[in-house]
C-alpha cells in the first residue's frame, strides 16, 4: 500500500514513545538513528539551501554525521525502529526528483524531530563511554537543527512533500480501491515529476481521465450539501484539459503493446471508482478517506503537469497539429487555408499551447476547492489523512485574491468546454 515520508516519520515517533528501556531496544533505536542520519546526509547531498554552506546545511551534515557515528557503536539489530527508520530514509532517496531546496528543508527538519525521541530511549540505562558522548553530540546537534528551523521556517507549501504518496510494491495486484486510489496518485505524480520522461499527449490524456474521475467521486463527499457550486467543477475543468489536448499530435494517439506504468495506473483507479458507484453512501470508510486524501494531490499533479509537461512541448516543438485547429496567427494563413490536409500541419509552440495551460491553470485552482470540500472534519481525522497537503491546500484557498481566481476559473473551463464540444472535429485527413 502507498505510503509517505510523513507517515513513516510519525510511525518512528510513535514507536519510540511506546517502547520500553530494554537493551535490545536501545540498540534498536540507535541502529535506527543511523538511518536518520541516512536520511539526513542524502537531504544534505542534495541540497537544504539556497546558499551552499550555510547554518542549515553545516546543522543538517553536523547531525547526520552524529547519527552515524552513534549507530556505529551499537550493536547490529533490525528489528521494529530500524526497519521504519530505514523505509523512511529509502523513501527520501524514491522522492530525490519531486524535491525542492524548500521542501528539502522542510524535509530535513521534520526527520530531525525523530532523533530527540529516539536519543531519549536510547539514554535509558546507557552507561558512560563514547556511545555517551556521541548520544550527546547528537542531542546537541538534533537542538541545533530545530533552532534553525525555528529562524527559517519551512512554507506549509513546502512541508507538503512529506505527505507525498510513495507506491507500495505489491500494489498493482491489488483490487482494493482503499489501495489503488492511493498508490495510482503516487504513480502519476511520479510520472510527471522533475527528472522523469516527458509523457506523451496520450499518456496525459489517459492521466486526465483518471484526475477528473478522482475529481467526480471528491465532489461527492464533504457536507451534506451536495456537489460543489459553480457553473463548473473541477472533474469539468479537467474533462475541459483533456478536450484542449485534441488538436495536438505527437505520434503516440495509437495502439501500444505494453501501456506505461502511469496510464496503468490511470487505467485502475478509473476502473476502480467507475465500479464503486456514485452514491458516498455505499462506500467503505477507507475508500472514502482514500478518495479525500488522493485529491489534496489533485492541484499538485495539476501544477506538475502544467510547468514542466506542457512547458517542455512547448520549448522542444514535440506538437503538431492543424493550424486550422489552434489560435489563429497571421503567420499562418496559408497553412489554415490548406485545412485538414498535409499542408496545414504546424509545429505547436507556447502560443498555440496556451489554450492547454489555460485548462490546466483552471484545473489546478477548481482542484483546491474540490480538496477542500472532501476533507471535512471527520475525514481529516482518520491515520493516513494527508494533513500537510491539505494545510498547503488551504493557505492558497486563504490567499485573499482566490475566491475571485476561483470564479473566473469556473467560468473560464465552463466556456472552453462550450467553445470545444462546438468545434467540428477534423477530418478523415487526419
Amino acid at each position: 500500500m502507498a505510503t509517505s515520508l510523513g507517515q513513516l516519520l510519525d510511525a518512528l515517533v510513535d514507536n519510540a514513545h511506546s517502547l520500553d528501556d530494554r537493551p535490545a531496544v536501545r540498540a534498536d533505536a540507535a541502529t535506527a538513528l543511523g538511518h536518520v542520519g541516512r536520511a539526513l546526509a542524502h537531504l544534505r547531498r542534495d541540497g537544504v539551501s539556497p546558499i551552499a554552506g550555510d547554518q542549515r546545511e553545516q546543522h543538517v551534515a553536523a547531525l547526520a554525521a552524529a547519527c552515524t557515528e552513534l549507530a556505529a557503536r551499537a550493536p547490529a539489530t533490525e528489528s521494529t525502529l530500524t526497519r521504519i527508520a530505514a523505509a523512511a530514509a529509502d523513501t527520501v532517496g524514491v522522492l530525490h526528483a519531486q524535491t525542492t531546496v524548500a521542501s528539502r528543508w522542510a524535509a530535513a527538519t521534520t526527520v530531525a524531530e525523530t532523533v530527540t525521541p529516539l536519543a531519549e530511549v536510547i539514554a535509558r540505562g546507557l552507561p558512560a563511554g563514547p556511545a555517551a558522548e556521541w548520544l550527546a553530540e547528537v542531542r546537541h546537534q538534533a537542538v541545533l537543527v530545530q533552532q534553525t528551523a525555528a529562524l527559517q521556517p519551512p512554507t506549509r507549501t513546502d512541508a507538503a512533500i512529506l505527505d507525498r504518496p510513495v507506491p507500495g510494491p505489491a500494489a498493482d495486484r491489488s483490487v482494493d480501491p482503499a489501495i489503488v486510489v492511493p498508490d495510482a496518485v503516487g504513480v502519476l505524480l511520479r510520472a510527471t515529476a522533475r527528472g522523469s520522461d516527458p509523457p506523451s499527449v496520450a499518456e496525459v490524456s489517459a492521466y486526465t481521465i483518471a484526475a477528473q474521475t478522482l475529481s467526480s467521486a471528491a465532489e461527492r463527499l464533504g457536507p451534506a450539501s451536495g456537489a460543489v457550486a459553480g457553473p463548473s467543477r473541477a472533474s469539468d475543468a479537467w474533462g475541459a484539459v483533456r478536450l484542449a489536448l485534441r488538436p495536438y499530435e505527437d505520434g503516440s494517439r495509437r495502439p501500444h503493446a505494453h501501456a506505461p506504468s502511469g496510464v496503468t495506473a490511470a487505467g485502475r483507479l478509473h476502473a476502480v471508482l467507475s465500479e464503486a458507484g456514485s452514491d458516498p453512501n455505499t462506500w467503505t470508510a477507507s475508500l472514502r478517506a482514500s478518495v479525500a486524501a488522493g485529491a489534496q494531490h489533485l492541484p499538485t499533479f495539476a501544477n506538475q503537469l502544467l510547468y514542466r509537461t506542457v512547458r517542455h512541448w512547448a520549448d522542444s516543438g514535440t506538437l503538431i497539429g492543424y493550424a486550422r485547429d489552434m489560435p489563429p496567427r497571421d503567420e499562418r494563413v496559408a497553412a489554415y487555408l490548406r485545412g485538414y490536409q498535409l499542408g496545414g500541419l504546424v509545429r505547436a509552440d507556447a502560443v498555440d499551447l496556451q489554450p492547454v495551460a489555460g485548462a490546466l491553470h483552471n484545473a489546478r485552482l477548481l482542484s483546491l476547492a474540490v480538496a477542500d470540500h472532501a476533507a471535512g472534519p471527520g475525514v481529516r481525522a482518520t491515520a493516513g489523512f494527508p494533513q500537510r497537503a491539505w494545510t498547503a491546500n488551504r493557505a492558497l484557498l486563504d490567499d485573499p485574491q482566490t475566491p475571485v481566481a476561483l470564479s473566473e476559473a469556473r467560468q473560464q473551463a465552463h466556456q472552453q468546454l462550450q467553445a470545444t464540444r462546438a468545434r467540428p472535429g477534423p477530418s478523415r485527413a487526419r
